[in-house]
C-alpha cells in the first residue's frame, strides 16, 4: 500500500484544489488490497493510522495523470532530423518529402527504439495515457505488438492503431486493416487471461482502435473494410480529418461528400472514434461528430508547425480532447499553446475551457478501458480515470510546485497557462505503479537513449534512399 500524505489534490474538472489530504492506493500484489490493486483506495485526512503498514510518501500537489489524446510515436526519431527534404509548398508536399519517407523507413527495431523513446519522454512529463496513430507501410505486420511491448515495458497506458492508407497499394491498405484487427483480438485474449487468472491478474496497459490515415489517402473500399473492423472488434475508429484543407476540398470533389459523412455513412463514427485536427471541416460536420458523441484531437502546434491554419470552429465540438501530433508529449506545453493560440484567432474560450479539453482525455480512456480495468476489481464496476476518488484507477502525477501566488481551483488554469510546467513533475504512478520516482524512472532511460540514438542514424540513412 503506498500512502500519499498531507498533499493538496487537483481536480481539473471541474477545476478544483483541496486542502491537505492523503490518498491511499493498492499496489500489485498488495495483501491487503481485496481485488482493488492499481486503485486509488481511499482519499481523506489523517489515514496513516488507518494504513499503518502503507509506504508513507509526502508532497506538494497530486493530480490525476495527463492524457495525451493524439501523437505519432514513429515520429520520436525525427528529432534534429539531418536527412536531405526538398522544400515543401504546401502541407501535401510536406508529407511526401518528409513524413511519407519516414514512415516507410521504419522497421521493427527502429519503431521499437522510437516507441520506447517516445513513452519515456512521455512518462518524464507526467503522462501517464498515450494515444497513438502509427505508420510503416515496409513493416506493418506485428508492430502494434511492438509497440504495445514498449508501452509495458516503460509502465503507461495507452490506445493503439495502424494508420491503413492506399497510399502504398491496396495490399498495403489490407494489411493495415488484418494489423488493426489482430492487435484488438490480442488485447481481447490478454484481457481474458487476466480475467481468467483471477485476484492481482493485471490486465494489458494498452487497447485497440483502427487507425485510418487521412480521408484523402483512404478509398471507398478500405473504408468499408475499416468500417467493418470497427463494428467486429467493437473500438472506435482513429482518423485525420480535415488537417489541411486539400483534405475537405479531396472528399466533396471525388466523393461527393464531407469528410465525416463519409465516415458517418461508413458506420465509422460513434462514442469511441477519435478525429485527428479537423481544422477544415464545416459547421455541418462539427454538428453530426457531436450528434454521433464522437472525439476531436486538437494539436496546437502541430498546426502551427505545418501552417494548416486554424480551427476557428473548435468551440463548437462537444468533446474537444489535446494532443500533440508527435511533437513531444508535453502536454502542459502543449495546453499553453492551445491556449495562446486560440487568443490569437480572438476565440471565445478561455483557459478554463481548455482545461476542461486536458482532462477530458480521461473519459476517453474510460470508453475505451474503464470496463476492461474494472473486471479486477472486487470493488465493482468500471474504472474511472482522471479523478482522486475510491475505485479510480490510480494513474496519478506528485508535483513539486511553490507557486508564487496562491493556487486555488478558481486559478488553476490560469497556474496551468502560465507557470506550472513538466519541470515540476517529481514521481509519476500508473495503475498503482511507479513509472518515475523522485524524478528517477523505473525503467533503463540511459540505455533506451542509446538505443534511441543507433537506431535514428539508421532511421536517417534508410531515408536518403527513399
Amino acid at each position: 500500500m503506498i500512502l500519499f500524505e498531507n498533499v493538496r489534490v487537483i481536480s481539473f474538472s471541474p477545476a478544483s484544489v483541496s486542502e491537505p489530504m492523503d490518498v491511499a492506493v493498492a499496489q500489485r500484489g498488495d495483501a491487503d488490497a481485496g481485488g482493488r490493486e492499481g486503485r486509488i483506495v481511499e482519499a481523506g485526512s489523517a489515514l496513516a493510522a488507518k494504513y499503518p503498514n502503507a509506504r508513507r510518501i509526502k508532497g506538494a500537489y497530486l493530480s490525476p495523470g495527463l492524457v495525451c489524446s493524439h501523437t505519432h510515436l514513429y515520429s520520436a526519431l525525427a528529432r534534429g532530423l539531418m536527412v536531405d527534404i526538398s522544400p515543401s509548398k504546401d502541407f501535401a508536399q510536406q508529407l511526401k518529402n518528409l513524413w511519407w519517407r519516414l514512415d516507410r523507413a521504419i522497421d521493427l527495431p527502429i519503431l521499437e527504439a522510437s516507441a520506447l523513446a517516445g513513452c519515456a519522454d512521455a512518462a518524464a512529463s507526467g503522462v501517464t495515457s498515450l494515444v497513438d496513430h502509427h505508420a510503416s507501410p515496409e513493416a506493418i505486420d506485428g508492430s502494434l505488438s511492438v509497440i504495445a511491448k514498449a508501452y509495458e515495458e516503460i509502465g503507461i497506458r495507452g490506445l493503439l492503431c495502424y494508420e491503413t492508407t492506399d497510399r502504398n497499394g491496396m495490399e498495403g491498405a489490407k494489411a493495415g486493416v488484418r494489423e488493426n484487427v489482430r492487435f484488438a483480438k490480442e488485447v481481447d485474449a490478454a484481457r481474458a487471461a487476466a480475467r481468467a487468472g483471477g485476484k492481482g491478474a493485471r490486465p494489458p496497459l494498452t487497447d485497440a482502435s483502427i487507425g485510418g490515415h487521412a480521408g484523402f489517402t483512404v478509398g471507398e473500399e478500405t473504408l468499408e473494410a475499416l468500417a467493418e473492423a470497427v463494428k467486429t472488434t467493437g473500438r472506435g475508429i482513429h482518423i485525420h480529418a480535415g488537417e489541411d484543407k486539400y483534405d475537405a476540398v479531396d472528399s466533396r470533389y471525388r466523393f461527393g461528400a464531407d469528410l465525416a459523412s463519409r465516415l458517418d455513412k461508413a458506420g465509422c463514427l460513434g462514442p469511441k472514434s477519435i478525429i485527428g485536427h479537423g481544422v477544415w471541416l464545416s459547421p455541418a460536420e462539427a454538428e453530426l461528430i457531436n450528434e454521433r458523441d464522437s472525439f476531436l484531437a486538437h494539436n496546437a502546434r502541430s498546426n502551427m508547425n505545418n501552417a494548416v491554419g486554424y480551427n476557428a470552429l473548435l468551440h463548437t465540438f462537444k468533446n474537444v480532447v489535446l494532443g500533440t501530433d508527435g511533437m513531444s508529449a508535453d502536454m502542459l506545453e502543449e495546453f499553453k499553446f492551445a491556449c495562446f493560440r486560440h487568443r490569437e484567432s480572438l476565440g471565445p474560450w478561455w483557459p478554463g475551457d481548455f482545461l476542461a479539453c486536458l482532462d477530458r482525455g480521461n473519459r476517453l480512456m474510460e470508453r475505451y478501458m474503464g470496463a476492461a480495468t474494472g473486471a479486477q476489481a472486487a470493488a465493482g464496476g468500471p474504472a474511472a480515470f482522471g479523478k482522486i476518488v475510491a475505485g479510480a484507477a490510480a494513474d496519478l502525477v506528485l508535483w513539486d510546485y511553490e507557486p508564487p501566488t496562491p493556487l486555488v481551483g478558481e486559478n488553476l488554469a490560469g497556474h496551468l497557462a502560465f507557470g506550472l510546467g513538466a519541470r515540476s513533475v517529481r514521481s509519476v504512478m500508473v495503475d498503482g505503479s511507479f513509472v518515475i520516482e523522485d524524478r528517477k524512472p523505473a525503467f533503463d532511460l540511459v540505455r533506451i537513449s542509446e538505443s534511441a540514438r543507433e537506431q535514428a542514424r539508421r532511421l536517417w540513412k534508410r531515408m536518403e534512399a527513399r
